[in-house]
């Protein structure tokens, strides 16, 4: 890898620093189960004062000392859902450290707080209405209390399974207009590269506020706080889906190339994928991830 500036990271750090986590979490794999809080915090104290984690943690609030105390008080709070994309302590464990990449890039960007500083906002637009106009090349849907909506999402899943995939839908519709650049991009290789008669990419989730990401932890999924989501700068990708099509290693291997040319970090949380895209190189995601 060449040491090419990531934002304040280089993209040799972010190798070496998601070396350690595969080394963390095949630890904890083969530790006696259930993981415990003690033994969390002995295997991350032991790993995070090495020098690969330095370069990540010291730009998220609490450094290496606030990860190990978040990281033992979610193995301490897990149980098994089937809502979460965590289904062990473990895999939650992994989830949390790759986040880190996201907060260090995104640490001088505010959170948003509750749902209506989120359609307040000037810096998001309203991702229906972009979709509308036609500037939209990727599929979601749209969550909703609404009983004439859920019985049109529920109607077409059940008529039409290869329309779209069984999902909650976005709680929010508004978005970055630099993702929807960032998710377009993508979207584009993906149709290029997708086996004939597959779907757009899917989008589950772009934008959370604060109040929406601890409703979701209290449901059961596995959403940390605090949050790339909450700052506008993250979005999970449909991965399960995917598989009738044929088209799973597809956005896979899109995806992990993106993330080893330092353009996003990709974090695969099971049923869906999470990206979020590096400060430093937003422009070129923008213009089709070609620099």
């Amino acid at each position: 890898m060449n040491d090419i500036p990531i934002g304040s990271l280089q993209l040799a750090e972010l190798g070496e620093f998601r070396t350690l986590v595969d080394v963390i979490h095949a630890e904890m794999s083969v530790a006696t189960h259930p993981l415990t809080s003690p033994f969390t915090e002995t295997i991350l104290r032991r790993h995070l004062i090495e020098p690969g984690a330095h370069p990540v943690l010291d730009g998220v609030p609490g450094r290496a000392e606030g990860v190990v105390l978040q990281a033992c008080d979610e193995v301490e709070r897990f149980s098994p859902s089937a809502t979460s994309n965590a289904k062990v302590p473990e895999t939650l464990v992994r989830i949390l450290l790759l986040q880190q990449i996201d907060l260090a890039w995104w640490s001088t960007t505010s959170d948003f707080p509750t749902p209506e500083a989120i359609e307040e906002s000037e810096d998001l637009v309203d991702l229906v209405k972009a979709r509308r106009e036609g500037a939209i090349r990727f599929g979601f849907s749209v969550a909703s209390d609404n009983i004439v909506r859920r019985a049109r999402n529920f109607a077409v899943r059940r008529t039409f399974p290869s329309r779209e995939p069984r999902t909650a839908g976005l709680s929010c519709t508004t978005i970055r207009p630099e993702m929807i650049s960032v998710l377009n991009s993508l979207a584009d290789s993906f149709a290029a590269a997708a086996p004939r008669g597959t779907p757009p990419l899917w989008v589950n989730s772009v934008v959370r506020s604060l109040v929406q990401q601890q409703r979701l932890r209290d449901l059961g999924y596995s959403a940390l706080l605090p949050s790339a989501h909450c700052r506008g700068w993250a979005a999970d990708i449909e991965m399960d889906w995917l598989v009738r099509f044929g088209a799973q290693e597809v956005m896979q291997e899109i995806l992990i190339d993106h993330r080893d040319r330092g353009l996003l970090n990709v974090i695969d949380e099971g049923s869906a994928w999470h990206i979020c895209p590096s400060p430093s190189h937003v422009d070129s995601l923008v213009n089709g991830g070609t620099s």
